[in-house]
């Protein structure tokens, strides 16, 4: 049951499916298709990916972005291993004990800024390669956008990637929100990919507007080819694949993508502009893709869910955050920011 009175700005996991992406759905509903990925529909999926990243890349399709992590982390790794990633990464705090249970690694969290890692305190962080009493650093995982919806820049990438050479580590990116992240750069998902060298990238569709589906890229080459065995280990093998893959050709041709992601980054920047007057809160971290975070009383964020669903990201540090989906509107904005300002003029 909806809630027509309330705005969604708590997560584009609330939000429907995009039209184009439910009509997707819809037309490939017909008739029987070969299952576990050997339909057409997968198999035009996978070469408009290639396609798209220019690479001779291994695709595979999963339910969620959770499993997609999982999936593509153990696949590149040993249980003797250990993963770095920064201190609030959703693969560190939010992804339960998911990752010690199929992965089996050691996470180190590295301290961050605005949601990026920072690249002194990651060399510092990877050592004792060799020591047998020390887990065995293998790969840096990056959010790409952060946790915070900050980006990291083309040349910021290339340089952690050149530490990962340094140290001979493998470089992941969660990319829940990818497609903000290439859209605010103004790059091709090429330039922020191939051309930087990332290893295994979990490219999400769920927060971009389809029903369910993510898909994880690998440019590491497995001589075993054991990425699919991993697949189906990993409780990821989708029966009916036909239904993710045709949503992601839907997403990737004629720059779909792009258009829903720069329309998302642009409610937020709009945003932003107008709360910046509101005497009351404040801006915690530039805005760069389809988030904002604020920090605001939790009296005013209790008041406010009667209007608005947003989390309450930080509690310490009274921060919350909002995120801006497909159809959500500057009427929402507007709305929002005229509630808003009524409750914190009461105070």
């Amino acid at each position: 049951m909806s809630l027509p009175d309330t705005i969604n700005f708590a997560s584009e996991n609330y939000a429907g499916v995009h039209p184009d992406l439910l009509n997707a759905l819809i037309n490939s509903n017909n008739g029987h298709a070969r299952s576990y990925g050997n339909d057409d529909y997968t198999a035009e999926a996978i070469n408009l990916i290639r396609e798209v990243f220019d690479a001779d890349a291994e695709v595979f399709f999963t339910f969620n972005g959770t499993g997609a992590n999982n999936f593509g982390l153990a696949s590149i790794t040993s249980r003797y291993h250990s993963i770095f990633c920064t201190d609030v990464a959703h693969l560190f705090v939010d992804e339960s004990t998911a990752p010690e249970t199929f992965v089996g690694c050691r996470i180190f969290p590295v301290a961050s800024a605005s949601g990026k890692i920072i690249p002194d305190a990651l060399e510092n962080a990877i050592k004792r390669a060799g020591d047998i009493h020390h887990p065995q650093p293998r790969v840096v995982s990056l959010t790409q956008p952060t946790e915070y919806g900050t980006v990291y820049a083309i040349d910021e990438l290339k340089a952690i990637k050149a530490i990962c050479e340094a140290n001979q580590l493998l470089l992941h990116l969660d990319g829940a929100r990818y497609f903000n992240a290439a859209a605010f750069l103004g790059t091709s998902l090429k330039e922020m990919t191939t051309d930087v060298g990332i290893d295994v990238l979990t490219l999400g569709g769920t927060k971009a507007g389809m029903m369910f589906g993510e898909a994880v890229v690998f440019f590491h080459k497995d001589a075993t080819g054991g990425y699919r065995y991993n697949l189906k280990r990993s409780m990821q093998l989708a029966s009916k694949n036909r239904f993710i893959a045709t949503q992601f050709t839907t997403i990737l041709k004629n720059d779909l993508w792009k258009d829903l992601a720069s329309y998302t980054n642009k409610l937020a920047s709009e945003f932003a502009i107008r709360v910046a007057s509101v005497k009351g809160v404040e801006l915690v971290h530039p805005v760069q893709t389809n988030a904002v975070f604020l920090k605001m009383s939790a009296a005013v964020h209790e008041k406010m869910q009667q209007h608005a669903l947003f989390y309450y990201w930080n509690q310490l540090k009274q921060e919350v955050r909002l995120v801006f989906s497909f159809d959500n509107t500057l009427q929402d904005i507007e709305l929002f920011i005229d509630t808003l300002s009524k409750y914190l003029n009461e105070e």
